[in-house]
C-alpha cells in the first residue's frame, strides 16, 4: 500500500512540475490555442488518474471498467511511459543549463554600440523573426509529450486484440513413458478489466479450447485489480476445457488475499493456495502443486525472497514421493526453491513487456527468467508471456497461449 501511495504522489508531482514547465517554455507569447490544449489535456489527466486510484482503493466506479480502450490507453501511457520519460528529460535539461548560468552572471556585461536607421530596422526586424522562431520551438517542444502519447496509444490499442499461439517441446529425463507426448495449455495474466474483457476474453478461451490439450493451467493474475471483475473471469475460466488449474498472482490478491481466495472457489474455480492436487492424465496420477502468493521483490540480483523460500518450503511438504509433478507459481523465481520438481510453469513477466531486444529490457533487468524455457539437469521452468494486459503497450514481447509438449529425454 505505501508503494502505491508513493507512486501516485511521484504521479501527481510530475504532472504538476511538467505542466508548469511547459508553460514557461511556452512563454506568455503563446497561441491562446496552445495554452488552452495544455491546460485541458493536464487537467483530464489528473482527473483521470484520481478516478482511477479512487477505483482501485476506496469504492468501484463502473463506469471507469466502462471507459472506452483509446482513453484508457492514452491515461496509462501518458502517467507510465511519457510522463516520466518527459520529466526526466527536463530535469536533465535544468542540469546541464547549470554550469551556462554560472558562467553568464560572472562574466562583464558586454559593451553595446548605439545604431541608427537602417540597420536599426534590420536589426529589429531578424530580433523580431528570431524570436518568433524560438517562441515557435519552445512550444513545439512544450506539446510534443502531449502529442506523443496519441499515436502510441493507437499504436497499443492495436496491439490489445492480438495473440499468438507459442508451441514448445519440453523435454524431461523422468517423465513416465505413458505421458510421452502429453500437452498441457499454460495461459496466466489475463488481467480481465480495463484491457482484457468482453470480445477479447471470448476469443482467447476459443483459441484455448481449439489446442486441446490433456491439461489446462492458469498462473495467477486473473483480474486486474477489481473484485467486479471476477464474475466475468470466471465465467471464462470455466468456459475452458478441460477445466483449468490456478494458482494466484500479485494482482488476484491485492490488499485482499482472503477475499479475492473465497469468491474464487465460490466461483467454482480450482484454485491451489499452497495447496495439492492429484489429477489422472493417460491413466497416470500427475500431482499439481499451487503456490500462494508472498510478493518477493522483483529485482534480479537483491530483494527479499525469503516470503518465497519459505512458502515453497511448506508447499514441497505436501508433495507425494514417486508421483510426476508440476509447479504452478506466479513469480518465475520460485523455480530457484523447488527442489528436484521436473516441471515448473510460471507468469508475472509479461515477457518483459518492453524490450529493446530479445535479451535486453525490463525482462533482463529484473528477472532472472523472464520468458520461454529454461532447463538445469532434471528440471525445465516455462515462463509465460501472458495473454492479457494491465499496461496497454508491449514491445518483444508479445501477448500469448502456450501450447506445451512433454517428452521423455
Amino acid at each position: 500500500m505505501s508503494v502505491f501511495f508513493s507512486i501516485l504522489c511521484f504521479l501527481v508531482v510530475a504532472d504538476l512540475f511538467l505542466w508548469r514547465r511547459s508553460l514557461r517554455l511556452m512563454g506568455p507569447g503563446a497561441s491562446w490555442l496552445a495554452r488552452w490544449a495544455l491546460h485541458l489535456f493536464f487537467f483530464l489527466q489528473m482527473g483521470s488518474l484520481t478516478l482511477i486510484v479512487w477505483n482501485v482503493l476506496v469504492f468501484p466506479l463502473e463506469f471507469v471498467r466502462a471507459l472506452p480502450l483509446p482513453v484508457l490507453c492514452i491515461i496509462y501511457l501518458w502517467h507510465l511511459l511519457v510522463l516520466p520519460l518527459a520529466v526526466s528529460g527536463h530535469l536533465v535539461w535544468l542540469f546541464l543549463k547549470i554550469p551556462g548560468r554560472l558562467l553568464h552572471r560572472r562574466s562583464a556585461p558586454p559593451s553595446w554600440t548605439p545604431v541608427t536607421g537602417d540597420l536599426s530596422e534590420i536589426i529589429t526586424r531578424t530580433q523580431t523573426a528570431s524570436v518568433s522562431r524560438r517562441r515557435f520551438l519552445a512550444t513545439l517542444i512544450a506539446l510534443v509529450p502531449l502529442l506523443l502519447t496519441f499515436p502510441l496509444s493507437i499504436y497499443a490499442e492495436m496491439q490489445l486484440t492480438q495473440f499468438r499461439i507459442r508451441h514448445l517441446e519440453v523435454t524431461i529425463p523422468n517423465l513416465p513413458p505413458a505421458l510421452d507426448g502429453m500437452t498441457i495449455v499454460h495461459l496466466a495474466d489475463f488481467h480481465v478489466g480495463q484491457f482484457t474483457r468482453g470480445k477479447q476474453l471470448q476469443r482467447i478461451v476459443e483459441a484455448a479450447n481449439e489446442c486441446k490439450a490433456d491439461l489446462m493451467v492458469f498462473t495467477g493474475d486473473l483480474i486486474n485489480n477489481n473484485f467486479g471483475d471476477l464474475p466475468a473471469a470466471a465465467t471464462a475460466m470455466n468456459a475452458l476445457r478441460p477445466v483449468p488449474i490456478l494458482c494466484e498472482g500479485n494482482h488476484d490478491v491485492g490488499f485482499k488475499p482472503n477475499e479475492f481466495r473465497k469468491r474464487a472457489k465460490d466461483a467454482g474455480l480450482r484454485l491451489l493456495v499452497d495447496e495439492r492436487l492429484q489429477v489422472n492424465i493417460r491413466g497416470v496420477p500427475v500431482q499439481l502443486l499451487g503456490l500462494s502468493w508472498r510478493g518477493p521483490h522483483n529485482w534480479r540480483n537483491h530483494g527479499n525472497e525469503k516470503p518465497l523460500e519459505s512458502s515453497m518450503q511448506r508447499l514441497l511438504k505436501q508433495r507425494t514421493p514417486g508421483v510426476f509433478t508440476i509447479l504452478l507459481a506466479h513469480h518465475p523465481h520460485a523455480w530457484d526453491y523447488s527442489a528436484d520438481i521436473p516441471l515448473t510453469l510460471a507468469g508475472h513477466t509479461h515477457g518483459g513487456q518492453l524490450m529493446l531486444s530479445k535479451k535486453y529490457g525490463f525482462g533482463s533487468w529484473m528477472f532472472r527468467y523472464w520468458t520461454g524455457l529454461y532447463t538445469r539437469p532434471g528440471q525445465a521452468l516455462v515462463v509465460s508471456n501472458g495473454v492479457g494486459n494491465w499496461f496497454p503497450l508491449r514491445i518483444n514481447a508479445p501477448t500469448e497461449i502456450l501450447h506445451l509438449t512433454l517428452r521423455k529425454g
